[in-house]
């Protein structure tokens, strides 16, 4: 049931500013602070990035260069 609701959230967020990056995390792209191996930093909290949206983040962020 949770990941469902968090599935129709993810879909009313504009895709230009929003991105999954973990079954649990949406992430504004440009609050983004730096990415390290499979790591994101927002402000002081370090957010995974897991292996099921990896590639599309990257895709993404190659968009936003």
């Amino acid at each position: 049931m949770i990941l469902e609701n968090f599935k129709k959230l993810e879909d009313t967020l504009p895709a230009d500013n929003f991105i999954r990056v973990h079954k649990s995390y949406i992430v504004a792209i440009n609050k983004i602070r730096s990415i390290e191996k499979n790591r994101i930093t927002i402000g002081d909290t370090e957010i995974p990035i897991s292996d099921t949206y990896k590639d599309s983040f990257f895709v993404v962020l190659k968009r936003h260069d």
